[in-house]
């Protein structure tokens, strides 16, 4: 046992424990999984480069004046676009309901973590109370 917790008594040393340490190592591992989630979806570069196409598909522009062929490639060129727009904003979104799920669990986690000694000792006296009538 830790020294700053030989000289209390043990509830004492478990609220202290619950309320200082417990509550850090809570936060600390959402903070983890909160990064995690961050880099695993790419938060930063999948907003830069929302609009750029695909997987670097596209075709190259030819020199000289062919309309049919500016007008291929242009249109090849926006469909790949569209492609990564809407694939990178899919990506985006699982990733943010993610974060929002990790988030909202951490939430319940915790208020959960800060009422748990309120209803140990809740039902310790309700269970002595009911002993005793």
């Amino acid at each position: 046992m830790s020294e700053s917790y030989e000289n209390e008594s043990i509830f004492f040393a478990y609220l202290k424990w619950h309320y200082g340490k417990g509550l850090r190592e809570l936060f600390g591992v959402t903070k983890n999984f909160l990064w995690f989630i961050t880099h695993f979806f790419s938060f930063k570069l999948l907003l830069k480069t929302l609009l750029s196409p695909w997987r670097r598909l596209g075709e190259p522009y030819n020199g000289g004046f062919d309309l049919k062929a500016f007008a291929s490639t242009f249109i090849i060129n926006i469909l790949m676009r569209l492609v990564g727009f809407f694939l990178k904003a899919i990506v985006l979104l699982v990733g943010l309901f993610s974060y929002l799920f990790v988030l909202s669990f951490f939430l319940s986690v915790l208020l959960i973590w800060l009422l748990t000694p309120a209803v140990l000792i809740g039902s310790l006296i309700l269970s002595v109370t009911f002993f005793i009538i």
